[in-house]
């Protein structure tokens, strides 16, 4: 069941909310505020633009979107309030409505290093949760962390790599959002929480910056260009302690197996200096992972991939032959 105005596309039925208006659309979501009836909330909806065509596929999706929600006990990461499928049989999440994200806040004015560190050491502790529950979020990105009122920081779309996952057909790289994709996720090699670890340092870099590591320009460069990027160095900032682009750069390693792990980056970014002590050292003092002047020493990361033991709440999924990745709202969302 849909409502219709003139003009417009349909508007889905949500069973318990009323008023929904278009805040944002995409090639495979579109995102709804509304009225939560029965407490008089306001929420923001977002609704898969593809429909889950038979009762396995629904449940599967209700069942790993479930548990994808245990994340939003954390306070850093976005609530997702319910689930569900529309009676057009379009999967939908209902989640906490934020004020706006920090991809609309790097285009107004990028932010200082105390400030990122601050939100940075917030997020990787959401993404220790998640990761010691067995959930990547696989989509970290400026315009997936959010603000509120009441909340610096926020990580949204937990739900969505199961929505991902879910897709018969493959994604094409146009709509990925490659600025923040590590480089095995264009192997298609099997996700593990170092992809997200990268995309995390890649995304505070980037607030701190105006714009994606390595990127000239705001365009999405071709994918040729795109991976002879991974093998050019990351500058430092302007008045950005070294220290602090060290732990990001540590964070996105090319080698998955060489970065942190959350626990480990979240401990990182918590020791940074962003004002020289007495005893912190000599600036720009760094000789590899765990020798940061002034941070704790923290172990060599144990390895990913085919030695990563970190569980996952996603059933098992036969790679098709060509498959590709994805994203919300494609890569302007950067």
């Amino acid at each position: 069941m849909t409502e219709t105005t003139p003009g417009a596309l349909p508007v889905p039925y949500v069973p318990g909310m009323s008023g929904l208006s278009v805040m944002a659309r995409g090639g495979y979501a579109t995102v709804y505020r509304a009225t939560q009836d029965s407490v008089g909330r306001e929420v923001a909806i977002k609704v898969e633009n593809r429909r889950l065509e038979t009762n396995r596929d629904q449940a599967r999706f209700l069942r790993e979107a479930r548990a994808a929600g245990r994340m939003s006990s954390h306070p850093h990461v976005v609530d997702l309030f319910d689930v569900g499928v529309t009676v057009d049989q379009h999967p939908y999440l209902i989640m906490e409505l934020c004020d706006g994200s920090y991809l609309d806040r790097m285009r107004i004015k990028p932010l200082d290093a105390a400030e990122t560190r601050d939100i940075g050491i917030k997020l990787a502790d959401a993404l220790v949760h998640s990761h010691a529950n067995g959930v990547l979020h696989r989509d970290v990105k400026p315009a997936n962390i959010l603000y509120s009122h009441f909340n610096p920081a926020v990580l949204a779309d937990f739900g969505l790599a199961v929505l991902a996952e879910m897709r018969d057909s493959s994604v094409t790289l146009e709509v990925l959002t490659p600025a923040y994709a590590p480089p095995e996720m264009f192997r298609h090699d099997e996700p593990s929480g170092a992809a997200d670890v990268y995309a995390l340092s890649a995304t505070l870099y980037a607030v701190m910056r105006g714009r994606p590591p390595r990127w000239d320009t705001d365009r999405s460069p071709s994918l040729i260009t795109l991976m002879d990027l991974f093998n050019q160095p990351i500058p430092d900032l302007p008045e950005v302690p070294h220290s602090l682009t060290e732990v990001l750069r540590w964070g996105m390693a090319n080698d998955a197996r060489a970065r942190p792990t959350a626990e480990q980056f979240r401990e990182l970014l918590t020791g940074v200096q962003l004002q020289p002590g007495p005893s912190a050292g000599p600036p720009n003092a760094f000789q590899g992972p765990g020798s940061f002047q002034g941070l704790p020493f923290i172990p060599p990361p144990r390895p990913y991939g085919a030695g990563d033991n970190t569980p996952t709440v996603h059933a098992p999924i036969k790679q098709p032959r060509r498959k590709r990745l994805f994203g919300l709202f494609g890569v302007q969302d950067r």
